[in-house]
């Protein structure tokens, strides 16, 4: 069915959706749920004008149904595209929970903190001396900092929250990180340790993504949820040895984009799971097996 207009009798189909009938409700449902996005604002308007609360439940569902059914074809496309641009997906899932995102908001702040930590760095500065700096503006001028709870809730996975709240977890955190550094041609990449999201300083590009062929050297790695605390590969693998993990290279090794969403999500159902909201879990189950079908490919 066509997506770009809404027919005349549209507020009429939904003005059906009352209806005690179950077959003929999912009838409706889905013929409305075809229209997508466009349909949602003509739906927002039924809810206020409506006093059933049956009524009022099934548009909120059905609501919640169209977004997530376009989130969901959002990060498809960007899986299809080859997942470059970790910003656009970290974004898309932040929709999820907040779909009237500001997405100009969110990146006019990124670009400032962008322009703040570049104006303090200069081509003669080492790469350690790199990474000083960019932890003083990022951790001390920003006031960026760890959420330490034993069970972090969803909220503070999403980009527009750890921005507003200067909190987050070591995802969060790390991806912020990553997006801000490779927007300043310092090659952070994300390494997907066990526990912890932490990054790697490597000898690639910051625009370069072909992890898988062209080994890295990682010179040094760096702890987004200690203050950008510095530590080299023993102590990386002391680590992996403490919780009783075996030092595989994928542990140690910078991984790609798609790694890190699928870490994401996986993280987000785990923490809707302990929150005790299973039909976001499902959703995000949902979502993992999605970026897990492409893994494998990208």
């Amino acid at each position: 069915m066509a997506r770009h207009s809404l027919p005349p009798d549209f507020n009429a189909l939904i003005s059906l959706l009352d209806d005690p009938d179950t077959e003929a409700f999912t009838v409706v449902r889905d013929r409305i749920s075809a229209f997508g996005p466009i349909a949602v604002p003509v739906l927002e308007e039924a809810w206020e004008n409506a006093f059933n609360p049956v009524m009022q439940k099934r548009i909120e569902e059905l609501v919640h149904q169209i977004q997530f059914d376009q989130v969901y074809a959002s990060l498809q496309e960007w899986l299809k595209g080859g997942a470059q641009d970790l910003l656009s997906a970290y974004l898309l899932v932040t929709r999820y929970q907040y779909p009237d995102l500001n997405e100009e908001k969110i990146n006019t702040l990124i670009d400032h903190i962008v322009r703040d930590i570049w104006l303090e760095l200069n081509s003669n500065l080492t790469s350690l001396e790199q990474i000083k700096v960019f932890n003083h503006l990022f951790y001390q001028i920003y006031k960026f900092q760890n959420i330490n709870t034993q069970h972090p809730v969803p909220e503070n996975f999403y980009l527009n929250i750890l921005l507003e709240s200067r909190q987050g977890t070591s995802l969060s955190l790390g991806m912020l990180y990553m997006i801000v550094a490779q927007r300043l041609n310092i090659p952070i990449h994300g390494v997907d340790l066990p526990q912890y999201f932490v990054l790697a300083y490597t000898n690639l590009s910051s625009n370069k993504q072909e992890m898988g062929v062209d080994a890295p050297e990682v010179h040094f790695y760096v702890n987004p949820f200690s203050r950008g605390t510095v530590f080299n590969q023993k102590e990386l693998i002391d680590y992996l040895k403490h919780i009783d993990m075996e030092p595989e290279e994928k542990y140690y090794m910078p991984c790609r984009n798609v790694h890190i969403i699928g870490r994401l999500v996986l993280e987000l159902r785990m923490a809707y799971l302990i929150a005790s909201n299973e039909e976001k879990a499902a959703e995000m189950h949902k979502l993992e097996k999605l970026v897990d079908r492409y893994r494998k490919k990208l």
